[in-house]
């Protein structure tokens, strides 16, 4: 057995570069969504877009925000409940394992994790690990005893010490291997990822305190509430906005393709694409940093605006959904989640 392998496929070597502590910090980070598009992608399992991942895994329409406005928010959610459904819904076999890092048996799951994760590099497949993001294990070297990590991109890839796995700036370790893949029903897959939207919209998560964090209708307000009053980190609120501007394209490119499934359809292709607008709006004053670092109160007001007219527009989408697939969505009655 080598001592050291390196998955090249999965890192991009050409773009690997310098980045500066202001691009690092407004970049948008990397997604349970985004590594996975592109761990298939090496892997060649299909020929899906990233858009089409994101949203066949319903991953896209998760919409939570902590009461702060915090970078946590874009993670915060059941990992192990939700990553393993959205590899199943796309006909990946998975095995995922997560914890706490100041449990006593932490070193033992520790060493298990690692001995999962080099497995699965040694056959070839890129494994998603948490690490303050998630991010692609891509290879390993026994005699640095280090684990190469990299991004939704392929670049920045670091060496991550054995004995740093698990220990990130929360207390929460996480680890995913993708075991096999087969071939799905893809348009029931993709019929099936638009209840999850309606079931992501009207349900908080179960596994985060109410007082704390707020989930799909409930994020809208809660949004516009703490850029009213200010109790806000611009950096952080600027990360949480990013990443929402850049999930809601992916739905409008998503449904823009799934004009068939309903002759409702045309109704949600069109309320996402104009959601996906509001959002752009959103972008383009947040890119203005120096107003918006400064809190200056046009650009506070002009993305609190927006916020609520999103909200709005995503209730319509919400609707338009259930009046494309009222039998199904009825059937489920009060229990339409598969978490």
């Amino acid at each position: 057995m080598e001592s050291r392998v390196l998955l090249n496929g999965l890192i991009d070597h050409s773009q690997q570069r310098h980045i500066s502590d202001d691009q690092r910090r407004s970049r948008v980070k990397s997604s349970y969504s985004d590594v996975l598009y592109r761990i298939l992608k090496h892997q060649r399992w299909n020929d899906f877009t990233h858009d089409t991942i994101a949203g066949m895994t319903a991953s896209s329409f998760r919409l939570v925000v902590d009461r702060r406005l915090t970078a946590e928010s874009i993670s915060a959610y059941n990992w192990m409940a939700e990553n393993f459904v959205a590899a199943d819904f796309i006909g990946v076999t998975a095995s995922q394992a997560a914890g706490f890092s100041f449990e006593p048996t932490f070193p033992l799951y520790q060493k298990q994790a690692l001995h999962d994760i080099k497995a699965s590099i040694n056959r070839g497949v890129g494994a998603i690990v948490w690490h303050n993001q998630f991010v692609i294990a891509a290879g390993y070297d026994d005699t640095e005893q280090v684990i190469y990590i990299c991004n939704r991109e392929g670049q920045e890839m670091l060496p991550l010490p054995y004995h740093s796995f698990g220990q990130n700036e929360s207390p929460y370790w996480y680890y995913q291997v993708l075991e096999a893949h087969q071939s799905v029903d893809v348009w029931e897959v993709c019929k099936e990822s638009l209840i999850q939207a309606v079931y992501k919209w009207e349900t908080h998560d179960y596994m985060l305190p109410p007082q704390d964090y707020a989930c799909g209708a409930e994020a809208y307000t809660t949004i516009a509430a703490a850029l009213q009053s200010g109790t806000y980190d611009t950096v952080e609120a600027e990360i949480v906005l990013r990443y929402y501007a850049k999930s809601r394209q992916d739905i409008a490119l998503y449904v823009a393709a799934l004009e068939h499934l309903s002759v409702h359809m045309d109704r949600v292709i069109r309320e996402y694409a104009l959601l996906a607008d509001h959002y752009s709006n959103i972008v383009e004053v947040i890119d203005d940093s120096a107003a918006w670092d400064a809190r200056e109160p046009q650009s506070v007001q002009e993305v609190i605006e927006q916020i609520q007219r999103a909200g709005v527009r995503e209730q319509k989408a919400i609707d338009a959904i259930k009046q494309a697939f009222p039998e199904t969505i009825g059937n489920r009655f009060a229990d339409i989640g598969l978490r």
